[in-house]
């Protein structure tokens, strides 16, 4: 009796290791239970349950749990570097895991998703059809909600240029749009001069360095080069400054005006205002080009 004893114990501990690494230590300690509480009968009861599959969708509950709380622990991640950039995001394109992958692009989703296009002209490309589907239809509602933003606000535009509030929300949405690469050629050049005609009103009502800066940069994608000369000059002359040298530099660089960009490169260097690191190394890369 004693032997059967032992020999039952030994084969029970046996039982309960059986499957380590594969099962997990819950799922061992029962196999012990039963095959120490019903001898014999329990060891059938085991080896049934080791061979069916029921632990493996046991296991399977788990490794969902598991991807769960991995997706939910980089979502964390994701809102608090939204504010500073979409990085997470093109992180999560690159994994091949297709679940994080939709269940992120899902989260940038909900945000402000003009923050993410360039992420989503990625997402579109996608191996995976889900993800590919979820991109293209997120940058159609981008397009889609531009487009009324736009017509409301030219609209509300052609009713009173006078109001800049209405000017500024006007340009804001300009510049996101022609910021998405959403845009054909035609559609872009046709903002861009809307863009320029809106920042034309608000500089002769209320000029400023950076509307300036903003006009020019859209008269030079426009290849308008009168103008963009005419608004460099008048910028010049009413703020000297690094920015407006700068500007007026940069379009005797794009004519190839070798002469001109000297003789104004040395006024910036007899004037008094000071250049910055970033101005020395722009005027540097200039002046290596026009030699």
């Amino acid at each position: 009796m004693k032997l059967l004893l032992i020999s039952h114990l030994l084969v029970s501990l046996t039982i309960g290791l059986i499957g380590k690494g594969k099962i997990n230590k819950q799922q061992r300690f029962c196999n012990l239970i039963i095959a120490l509480c019903f001898p014999v009968g329990g060891y059938i009861t085991v080896f049934i349950l080791r061979t069916s599959n029921i632990y493996k969708h046991t296991r399977k509950i788990e490794e969902d749990i598991e991807i769960e709380k991995e997706i939910v622990l980089f979502t964390d991640r994701v809102n608090k570097e939204r504010d500073t950039n979409v990085v997470p995001l093109e992180e999560t394109l690159l994994i091949n895991d297709t679940k994080t992958k939709r269940q992120q692009l899902l989260h940038a989703l909900k945000k402000d998703t003009i923050d993410y296009i360039d992420m989503l002209s990625m997402a579109v490309k996608d191996e995976d059809v889900e993800t590919s589907h979820y991109a293209a239809s997120a940058i159609s509602e981008i397009k889609r909600s531009l487009d009324l933003k736009l017509q409301a606000l030219s609209v509300q535009y052609e009713d009173n240029k006078k109001d800049k509030q209405v000017q500024e929300d006007y340009i804001k949405v300009l510049e996101n749009y022609l910021n998405t690469n959403l845009l054909d050629s035609f559609e872009e050049k046709k903002l861009l001069n809307i863009y320029i005609d809106v920042l034309n009103n608000l500089i002769n009502e209320l000029p400023s360095e950076s509307n300036y800066n903003k006009i020019i940069d859209a008269l030079f994608k426009l290849r308008d080069m009168n103008n963009a000369e005419k608004y460099c000059t008048e910028y010049l002359l009413k703020y000297n400054s690094e920015e407006a040298y700068l500007a007026k530099l940069k379009f005797y660089y794009l004519i190839k005006d070798k002469n001109k960009f000297n003789d104004l490169f040395n006024d910036l260097l007899s004037s008094s205002v000071n250049l910055s690191n970033k101005g020395l190394n722009i005027i540097r890369f200039w002046l290596e080009s026009v030699k």
